[in-house]
């Protein structure tokens, strides 16, 4: 439990300081190798209803994270898509992951590295695909 809450507070502080809730992190997140796409798509790659991806949409677009714009395929559709804050609250993301990953196991022997890695891999696997994420 001390390293998930350690790992809660690191990743929040750095949300927060980027102007992000967890939910809209993993929106940015996930929204970023689809870009540009509509609502739907992005709600149904998150697994929320239309309406939840709504408001982290509003909510995005309005801290100036994401654009609306005409769908480059659909004239009749909304397109979701990152501006450069967007882009580069991705990369933050990334490195501050990088980092923090670093300074949690970058001190272990590689063959004990790559046992974390398959475990927590393996965690995050089943926590996908059984615990729904949260909402904005």
């Amino acid at each position: 439990m001390l390293a998930n809450d350690l790992i809660n507070q690191e990743m929040t502080a750095t949300l927060h300081a980027d102007g992000l809730t967890p939910a809209r992190a993993k929106a940015l997140w996930t929204l970023a190798p689809l870009a540009p796409i509509t609502q739907r798509a992005l709600a149904d790659a998150l697994a929320v209803t239309p309406r939840n991806v709504t408001t982290l949409v509003d909510a995005l677009e309005e801290s100036g994270f994401v654009t609306r714009g005409a769908h480059p395929e659909d004239r009749r559709a909304i397109a979701v898509d990152l501006t450069v804050k967007g882009r580069t609250a991705i990369e933050h993301m990334r490195d501050s992951a990088a980092e923090l990953a670093d300074a949690l196991f970058g001190a272990l022997p590689p063959a004990e590295l790559a046992l974390v890695t398959r475990v927590l891999h393996g965690v995050a696997g089943y926590f996908a695909a059984h615990i729904p994420g949260p909402a904005d």
